[in-house]
């Protein structure tokens, strides 16, 4: 299979890294972030604090925090009707992410966690990023967040 371009922003321990990852055609991004892949390849990647990009950078997975899709990506996510709205917050260092995340009726947030693959998707997101010299807020459709990589997820309550 030929790879399809998607841009993406990752928030990184350094901060965002911004480009396109090269998904295989078909996959969607969710199933591509929890496959095997110990590095994901970028081109066309700016880094923090860099003026100029740089054409080509292969991530570490495990040093992805949070993933923003850009308008072009597909998604691969399961359908959500039917399911349960739990109010939520990841924590992770370097920051939060405060948002909805959409459960089977009768699964509690925490049971999705213990079962979950390493990314899962929060909608109607507040990202809050501690950047020096001063904390970000932003508000996010959708994003991928890495479980294996964060340090506790608070429920704030269910819809």
């Amino acid at each position: 299979m030929s790879p399809s371009a998607t841009t993406v922003r990752l928030f990184t321990p350094t901060g965002w890294v911004i480009g396109t990852l090269h998904v295989p055609e078909g996959v969607g991004l969710l199933p591509f972030l929890n496959g095997d892949e110990a590095f994901f390849r970028m081109t066309n990647v700016s880094l923090p604090e860099q003026p100029r990009s740089i054409p080509f950078l292969a991530l570490q997975r495990k040093a992805v925090l949070i993933v923003v899709p850009g308008e072009d990506a597909l998604l691969g996510l399961h359908e959500h009707d039917r399911r349960k709205r739990h109010e939520v917050a990841c924590l992770f260092d370097g920051g939060l992410v405060m948002g909805t995340l959409p459960l089977p009726k009768g699964v509690r947030v925490s049971d999705e966690l213990m079962q979950s693959e390493e990314f899962f998707a929060i909608e109607d997101c507040t990202l809050g990023i501690d950047a020096s010299p001063e904390p970000v807020m932003e508000a996010e459709e959708l994003v991928f967040v890495h479980a294996a990589e964060m340090f506790g997820v608070a429920e704030l309550e269910a819809e």
